[in-house]
């Protein structure tokens, strides 16, 4: 019987891709004043950065030394760096339907959030968008001095929500952490792909929108039966 839900956080909880896009979108029109914001030429820049980003999983200064490289060596690598690690958590934008599922999901489950990353940022990012007060536990890598996928951050998340880790699922994006991890402890592993299909061989059920989850926990409910 699955008692508690444990979200990861980027491209979970949040529409990462977009909040980064909407960044880098505000980032290259400081950096290139001279290009309209509406053109071609900014747009083909931005989605570049989103492919130098590789989905957030690379330190931000390749993104800038790529844009250094490309288009304009006076781009002070080090200081874009760190003016995006102080601003991201403004440009966080939540995946549809996240407040009104977790807002009903609160009713029937224990909740809590299990998220890689530095502790400043996260928590902000979290907070911006008003997450905190839907979750019994927030969990923060940077904070707890471990990692997804190591089972130590998971089994936490567990003591936490007072709850034994079969009765738990895990709901995140990325199979080699989120996923892996919550496989290698006994919760139940769900693969957020939104908007996609994630493709592997592997046995796992995939969820593509907040719906889903509404869907599977609350109105068919099969788990608790």
């Amino acid at each position: 019987m699955i008692k508690g839900l444990l979200f990861d956080y980027d491209d979970t909880l949040s529409d990462r891709s977009m909040s980064a896009y909407l960044y880098y979108c505000d980032i290259l029109k400081r950096l290139f004043p001279d290009i309209d914001p509406a053109s071609a030429e900014l747009e083909a820049r931005a989605q570049q950065c989103m492919t130098w980003d590789e989905f957030g999983r690379i330190d931000k200064a390749h993104v800038f030394e790529e844009l250094k490289a490309h288009y304009d060596s006076s781009i002070d690598v080090e200081h874009e760096k760190q003016i995006w690690y102080e601003n991201f958590d403004r440009f966080q934008v939540v995946q549809p339907g996240c407040y009104e599922i977790l807002a009903k999901l609160k009713k029937e489950y224990k909740l809590g959030i299990v998220t890689n990353g530095a502790g400043r940022t996260q928590n902000a990012k979290i907070d911006i968008l008003k997450l905190r007060d839907y979750f019994d536990t927030v969990l923060v890598s940077g904070d707890f001095k471990a990692a997804k996928p190591d089972p130590s951050i998971y089994r936490q998340a567990a003591s936490d929500l007072k709850l034994e880790c079969s009765e738990i699922a895990f709901i995140g994006d990325t199979f080699a952490t989120d996923l892996l991890g919550a496989i290698n402890v006994g919760m139940m592993p769900l693969w957020f792909c939104y908007k996609k299909e994630c493709a592997t061989r592997y046995p796992v059920k995939q969820l593509h929108a907040f719906s889903d989850i509404e869907d599977m926990f609350l109105i068919h409910n099969e788990w608790n039966k």
